[in-house]
């Protein structure tokens, strides 16, 4: 994925009073969302496909035990 740029000002370079940027930059776009490494990505799934499998094994042993009764 292609890294997209965008024009800031650092805090130093704007003037409050003329609402003005004396000298523009260049900074990488901010993500809302963090990027993550892959050993994250993983730990991530792994934890979802926990949950899944856990609510699968109660969902099982409730419909057993109200066969039982």
């Amino acid at each position: 994925m292609a890294q997209v740029w965008v024009v800031a000002c650092a805090d130093a370079d704007f003037d409050t009073a003329t609402r003005t940027c004396e000298q523009e930059i260049w900074i990488p776009q901010p993500s809302i969302i963090p990027e993550l490494t892959v050993e994250d990505a993983q730990a991530i799934g792994l934890a979802i496909a926990g949950l899944w499998a856990l609510a699968f094994a109660l969902r099982l042993i409730r419909k057993a035990l109200i066969q039982i009764q």
